[in-house]
């Protein structure tokens, strides 16, 4: 193995791999800037947000990897100092996944009115993003990362509870997505793309936060960790993007405009898809039924008003 794979290899993967998926996240943000939704300001804000953040901590990426591995080329002592690139991408990750986070509870909420619940992991999410927050504003005080040990406590817990999060809000969103099934093929095939949305976006992000933490906690003497810690903030930017902008497909069903006989559940691209399912080709008694039954069957079944002119 070559002196430099798990520090600048490493930082060449994660910001690779950053790359690709900011490439899928700014076609997420021009879909959603082109489609006219009614959606509150406090949306179209937590949405500027995450676009200014994913955009500033992919250009810091960059010049990280042009800091270490061009202008420090073979250097091997500019290793372990501890530059603002990382506090900055650490605090960025953070607050991403603070946003998002307390976006789906504030969805969870609309569906279980469980105030109680909702409030409590509200809670444990914002102090998920401080901790974070803190702990890598901390790690940029120190001198160089032989320093960062007395970190690992701090960081354990930041991410441990992150993942967790993503975790507990997926299992009980899609829960409550599930008890609003109604025996209809339109609302049914909008609950199950739902789910699986959801499913997919809290999976990757966990994942993503589980083997940051390990390799944090492992190999903290080498930069491995940055192949899961610096597109985490993209991963958690796309699932909401996504839970946004997939309402166009989804008032098409909802409202009787799809073209397509089948609907194909592809909640992510093609290189982060799990799989697809099909359902039948609604008919027009399911469509009266359902459409009479709720006066929004978007906003109904998942918690979002649908794009203009869809109803």
């Amino acid at each position: 193995m070559g002196a430099f794979n798990l520090t600048v290899g490493a930082l060449l993967l994660g910001f690779s791999l950053n790359l690709y998926l900011y490439g899928l996240v700014s076609h997420q943000y021009m879909a959603y800037a082109t489609i006219k939704f009614n959606d509150p300001i406090w949306i179209h804000i937590l949405v500027t947000i995450l676009f200014v953040i994913d955009t500033s901590e992919t250009i810091v990426e960059l010049y990280g990897v042009w800091y270490f591995a061009v202008e420090n080329y073979a250097n091997p002592n500019v290793l372990i100092e501890v530059t603002w690139v990382w506090p900055f991408c650490g605090v960025a990750n953070a607050i991403s996944a603070g946003i998002v986070q307390v976006f789906f509870l504030r969805r969870l909420w609309g569906f279980t009115k469980q105030a109680w619940l909702c409030s409590f992991l509200a809670v444990l999410a914002i102090g998920a993003c401080l901790c974070g927050v803190i702990v890598c504003t901390w790690s940029g005080l120190l001198v160089d990362v032989t320093q960062w040990a007395p970190l690992i406590p701090f960081v354990t817990a930041w991410l441990a509870v992150e993942a967790a999060m993503d975790v507990i809000i997926t299992v009980i969103l899609s829960r409550a997505l599930w008890r609003r099934k109604t025996g209809f093929t339109r609302t049914n095939t909008i609950i199950h793309r739902s789910i699986r949305a959801a499913v997919q976006s809290g999976f990757f992000s966990s994942v993503f936060a589980f083997f940051g933490l390990l390799s944090f906690v492992i190999w903290t003497d080498t930069y491995f960790y940055a192949i899961f810690s610096w597109p985490l903030g993209r991963i958690y930017s796309y699932s909401l993007l996504y839970t946004l902008v997939a309402r166009k497909e989804l008032s098409k069903i909802a409202y009787g405009t799809s073209d397509a006989g089948e609907v194909r559940v592809n909640s992510f691209p093609t290189s982060l898809q799990i799989s697809s399912v099909k359902f039948r080709q609604s008919t027009t008694a399911d469509a009266q039924v359902d459409c009479d039954k709720m006066k929004s069957p978007l906003d109904q079944c998942i918690g979002l008003p649908p794009p203009k002119g869809s109803a």
